[in-house]
């Protein structure tokens, strides 16, 4: 017989050498660990090297990183919450593009809706909350698409109601999305455009099938969660607060 423990301890060397030049942990994985019953005791030694850093890992969790002016949670056609993380991905993607040196910016972000586990608590925000809203390792990617296929694209979202989407605009009719419009300007189906996204929709995940067949694609590797942190620190360094409103980027007919 099996116990099943989650445990902690894949804290890394790296992480490890990370967390003590910066004075806290900016990114923390987890797995799962399988223990034969008979082993009674963890090794004392791993637990003397552990038992420090879980402390300090406790103690990063509970880090307030940002306050929001009001509660926001996700809904359909759009949202405060939909609207401040697809806003917040596309300010991120660009920043990120033009630091990279890549010779592109991307136009439109999306975050899948499913993707978004929790909601913000008005009030102040910590790290751990961000892990709530966002407990999966996806990571930020760029993929190009078509105007034809873009189109594609946001007939799937609103077919299914609405989504999280930065970037554009359009009226959901019939289930279809109509008059679409790209940064204030209507679609042009023979144009190409850079989608900022995550890393499981583009590869077809929420079966969005039709970001797979992108004209081109490039992963950054740098984790969704990490970057949502980074956005809320620099904001809370700057004074500002989190705020979002709902602006009409997605309507019903």
């Amino acid at each position: 017989m099996f116990r099943t423990f989650s445990l902690t301890v894949l804290i890394t060397y790296l992480l490890l050498a990370t967390a003590c030049k910066s004075g806290h942990i900016s990114s923390v994985s987890y797995q799962n660990t399988t223990i034969n019953d008979q082993v009674n005791t963890i090794d004392s030694s791993l637990v003397f090297v552990y038992l420090p850093y879980k402390a300090k890992l406790d103690s990063d969790m509970k880090r307030v990183i940002s306050e929001s002016e009001s509660e926001m949670i996700k809904n359909r056609p759009e949202s405060e919450l939909t609207n401040l993380l697809a806003d917040l991905l596309l300010e991120e993607g660009k920043a990120e593009a033009e630091s990279a040196g890549f010779q592109f910016s991307p136009d439109i972000s999306f975050f899948n809706y499913g993707g978004i586990r929790a909601g913000l608590p008005k009030g102040k925000i910590t790290i751990e909350k961000i892990f709530e809203i966002m407990p999966f390792e996806n990571e930020m990617v760029y993929v190009l698409l078509n105007g034809k296929q873009l189109e594609e694209f946001y007939n799937k979202i609103a077919s299914v109601g609405g989504g999280s989407i930065g970037g554009a605009r359009f009226i959901i009719s019939n289930e279809k999305a109509k008059n679409i419009l790209i940064a204030g300007k209507p679609l042009q189906p023979d144009k190409k455009y850079w989608m900022v996204t995550n890393d499981y929709a583009a590869n077809g995940g929420d079966d969005l099938e039709i970001l797979r067949q992108r004209l081109e694609f490039v992963n950054t590797g740098l984790k969704i969660r990490d970057i949502i942190v980074r956005n809320f620190e620099r904001q809370q360094k700057e004074g500002k607060t989190l705020k979002a409103t709902i602006d009409g980027r997605i309507k019903n007919e």
